[in-house]
C-alpha cells in the first residue's frame, strides 16, 4: 500500500469483510495509519469499531478516516458480510495549501468538522453515483499514466473532496462528543506504534510529549479505548513478536530487542500468557512445512495479484521459478487462479472496475517475468483473440477491460486499438490466425459497423475457423442475432469465459 500511495499518489481497494464483530476486540486488533482514508460501504452491513465505539453500518454509509486514528470492519454475524470502497492518500503530496494543513480550516475542504479526526454522512443515490464515478477515473488515470496523469489523478481528488466536504458539513451527523480527547489519545497511540520497540518508553513519557500529565493521560487512554496504557503496549508488542517469529528467522534475543521487551525470561512469561504458547511452539505452528512452501507461494501470487501489488507478484514469480516450478504451475496455479477469483467477484459485483484494472496490471507483470520460461517450456495461451472498438467510435474503457480479463484466462489477445475498420479486423485474424474476433461499440451510431465486420469475416471466407464476438453499452443479443455475429456477452467477465469457452472448442 505505501509504495502505491508514493508511486500512484493514491491507493485504493474493494474488500469483504467476513469477520464477526466481538465487542471483547481490543486496540490491538484495528489498525491505525498514517494517511486519510475514505471509505463507503457498498454492499451488505456490518460494523466499523472506531477506537472504543462500534458503529452500525450499511449501503451508503461515508466514513473519512483521518491519520492516527484506529479503526476497522467487522461482519456485524455470520449471514452478511460487508463490503467497502476505500481511497487512501497523502494530503501533503496530493493536495495544495492551505487544504493540505492540518491547521487550516480548509484541510480537505473542510472533510473533518469541529476537528473531530473522522466524519461520517450517509450518502444518498445521487451523491453516491458521483463518488463512485470519481473512484473509476482516478483509477483510469492511475492505470494508464497518460500524459499529465498526476495532474488529473490530484484535480480528481480535489473534487472529490469539495463533494463530500459541501455534503458532509450539510449532514446533520456527527458521531464524537469528545473531539479534544479523542485527538489526545490517537496522539498517544500514534506514539506507541512508533515507539513500542524502544524499552524505555512509558506512560510517563509520551505524557510529556503531549504536555499532559501522566494521571490524566491514563485516564483518558481507558475511557477512549477501554484498555490502560500498558495492556494496550503489551498487546502491540505481542504482535509485532508474532510477526516476527511467522516471517523471519530472528532469534528470541533479536525478537525481544525490537519488541521493546525488558529481558527474554519476561518476554516468554507475557509472550505465553497472551497466546498460550512458547515462541518456538508458536513459530513452528505457523512456519508451514518445506512440501508445502510451493503451495505457499502460488497462494501468495494469487493473494497479491488480487490485491494489485504488481512488484510483490513479480517478486513472488521469480520466487516460485527459482524454487523449480514450471511455468504452467506458475500460471495456472498462481497467476490465473488469482484473475479468475478476481473476475468472479467482478461478475457477482463484490468489486469493481479499478479493482480488476490494478489486477490485471499485476497479472501481466508476473507474466513479463514468466514470459521466458514460458517460451522454453514450450506452453501455449489457451487462444488467440484480436480485439477492437469499431470504426468511428473512440471509447475504450471497456474494451481495455475485456482484453485484461481474456489475458486473466489464459488467452493471448492482440489489442487493434479504436476506430478498427472491419477489413483491419479480418487482417489481423488471418496474419495472427485468431480464433475470435472482438468489436466493442459504445455509441448507437457505431455500432452498426458490427454488422460490417461480420460481412466482411464472410466474405474472407473465414467465418467457419474465425466467430465473431460483440459487446458494448447499447449492444444486445437482439441485435447479435440480427447481423449475424457468433457471441454476445453483457459483462467484461463473461466476455473472458465465453472467449476461453469458444478457443477451447475451435
Amino acid at each position: 500500500m505505501y509504495n502505491s500511495l508514493k508511486e500512484n499518489l493514491v491507493f485504493q481497494n474493494t474488500a469483504t469483510f467476513k469477520t464477526v464483530y466481538q465487542p471483547a476486540y481490543t486496540m490491538s486488533q484495528l489498525q491505525m495509519n498514517d494517511f486519510i482514508e475514505i471509505s463507503i460501504v457498498v454492499d451488505g452491513s456490518g460494523i466499523h469499531r472506531i477506537l472504543s465505539e462500534a458503529y452500525e453500518c450499511r449501503e451508503g454509509d461515508l466514513f473519512v478516516i483521518g491519520s492516527g486514528v484506529p479503526h476497522a470492519y467487522f461482519a456485524a454475524n455470520e449471514r452478511e458480510d460487508i463490503t467497502v470502497m476505500s481511497l487512501a492518500f497523502y494530503p501533503s503530496n496530493t493536495l495544495q495549501q492551505p487544504f493540505s494543513q492540518p491547521e487550516s480550516p480548509h484541510y480537505c475542504c473542510g472533510i473533518f468538522r469541529d476537528k473531530i479526526p473522522f466524519s461520517y454522512a450517509m450518502l444518498n443515490h445521487k451523491v453516491m453515483d458521483k463518488v463512485k464515478a470519481s473512484y473509476h477515473a482516478i483509477a483510469e488515470e492511475v492505470i494508464e499514466k497518460k500524459l499529465a496523469w498526476r495532474e488529473a489523478v490530484m484535480s480528481e481528488l480535489m473534487l472529490l473532496l469539495i463533494l463530500l466536504g459541501r455534503y458532509i458539513n450539510q449532514a446533520d451527523t456527527v458521531l464524537i462528543k469528545r473531539p479534544k480527547e479523542w485527538k489526545i489519545v490517537s496522539a498517544a497511540i500514534r506514539e506507541i506504534l512508533e515507539n513500542f520497540g524502544d524499552n524505555s518508553m512509558t506512560l510517563e513519557s509520551i505524557a510529556a510529549k503531549l504536555y499532559i500529565s501522566k494521571s490524566h493521560l491514563s485516564r483518558m487512554f481507558r475511557k477512549v479505548t477501554g484498555e490502560s496504557f500498558m495492556e494496550y503496549v503489551r498487546k502491540i508488542r505481542i504482535d509485532h513478536a508474532c510477526d516476527l517469529l511467522r516471517s523471519t528467522d530472528l532469534t528470541n534475543a533479536e525478537i525481544v530487542d525490537r519488541c521493546g521487551a525488558k529481558d527474554i525470561p519476561s518476554f516468554y512469561r507475557l509472550f505465553k500468557a497472551y497466546t498460550g504458547m512458547t515462541p518456538h511452539q508458536y513459530r513452528t505452528s505457523k512456519r508451514p512445512n518445506k512440501g508445502d512452501s510451493i503451495m505457499s507461494i502460488y497462494l501468495e501470487i494469487s493473494e497479491n495479484l488480487q490485491k494489485g501489488r504488481f512488484k510483490k507478484v513479480g517478486e513472488l514469480v521469480q520466487s516460485a521459478i527459482d524454487a523449480g516450478s514450471t511455468a504452467s504451475e506458475i500460471m495456472n496455479e498462481g497467476l490465473l487462479a488469482g484473475m479468475n477469483i478476481i473476475g468472479e467477484k467482478f461478475k457477482n459485483g463484490e468489486v469493481y472496475v479499478p479493482q480488476v484494472l490494478v489486477a490485471a496490471r499485476a497479472m501481466n507483470t508476473g507474466m513479463q517475468v514468466l514470459k521466458p520460461l514460458l517460451a522454453s517450456d514450450g506452453v501455449k495461451a489457451a487462444g488467440k483473440v484480436c480485439i477492437g472498438t469499431v470504426q468511428g467510435d473512440l471509447h475504450d474503457i471497456g474494451k481495455n477491460l475485456v482484453k485484461m480479463m481474456m489475458e486473466g484466462k489464459g488467452l493471448e489477445v492482440i489489442d487493434l486499438g479504436t476506430d478498427v475498420s472491419p477489413e483491419a479486423f479480418v487482417e489481423a485474424a488471418i496474419e495472427q490466425n485468431c480464433q475470435i474476433i472482438c468489436c466493442s461499440a459504445l455509441l448507437t451510431t457505431t455500432m452498426d459497423v458490427m454488422a460490417d465486420v461480420v460481412k466482411a469475416v464472410d466474405a474472407a471466407g473465414i467465418h467457419d475457423k474465425v466467430k465473431v464476438m460483440i459487446g458494448g453499452a447499447p449492444v444486445t443479443d437482439e441485435f447479435r442475432n440480427s447481423i449475424g455475429a457468433d457471441i454476445y456477452t453483457s459483462d467484461a467477465a463473461s466476455a473472458a469465459e465465453a472467449a476461453a469457452a469458444a478457443c477451447a472448442q475451435a
